[in-house]
């Protein structure tokens, strides 16, 4: 009674199947998603951390890789990479930098909840410290981390000399120096709340002289 139902079901698959979503790659190691990553380069792993920031209930891998073997005329190139765990141990990608800040002496990564703090240490002598805190948050409507903050920090002979932090959410710079033994306010401005850069695509350089505080 209905000869043309079966051709009407073919189509309607058909069309189903073209509009279906591609499928993430899957990486049965870290090693294996930097080489497919970043297959023009050779990229190791500095430092790792663990966190579940997509909210899955599966353990998700941060990790810094430095460039291996790279041309001697241009500095190492670093990447910040985070992929998302799944059930039998393998991964998928959960979100990558384009270039990544560099660290004159060595990198941290620390997750808390949703937020992956990423920090480079440039100076570490005795109890001298310089360093520089990023901030992203993974945000799952965007499917990305964003930038939320940056934190900067000097301290010689253990203490203090100078802090600045910026909140991109709220639009607030704030630097602290050190004056007659105290840390106080030397500046704090506000600055009109940019779009929040994406860790997917984040490009450090670009960042740093962007015009963003």
């Amino acid at each position: 009674m209905h000869p043309f139902a079966p051709l009407a079901f073919v189509a309607v698959g058909l069309t189903f199947a073209s509009t279906a979503p591609a499928q993430p790659a899957v990486f049965a190691s870290p090693a294996a998603a930097l080489a497919a990553l970043f297959p023009q380069q050779t990229f190791v792993e500095w430092t790792s951390t663990q966190g579940d920031w997509n909210g899955d209930g599966l353990r998700d891998l941060a990790l810094i890789a430095n460039e291996q073997n790279g041309p001697p005329d241009r500095q190492m190139e670093f990447r910040l990479v985070v992929l998302a765990g799944r059930g039998d141990g393998r991964y998928t990608l959960l979100s990558a930098s384009s270039r990544y800040c560099k660290a004159q002496k060595f990198f941290n990564l620390d997750a808390k909840g949703p937020s992956l703090y990423a920090t480079a240490v440039d100076k570490a002598e005795g109890d001298d410290l310089g360093s520089t805190t990023l901030q992203f948050r993974f945000n799952p409507r965007r499917g990305d981390f964003e930038l939320l903050g940056k934190e900067s920090v000097w301290t010689a002979q253990g203490r203090v000399e100078g802090r600045s932090s910026v909140n991109y959410l709220a639009g607030r710079l704030v630097r602290h120096e050190r004056t007659a033994g105290r840390l106080k306010v030397a500046e704090d401005k506000r600055f009109a709340v940019p779009a929040l850069p994406a860790l997917q695509g984040f490009d450090c350089d670009t960042y740093e002289s962007g015009g963003l505080p």
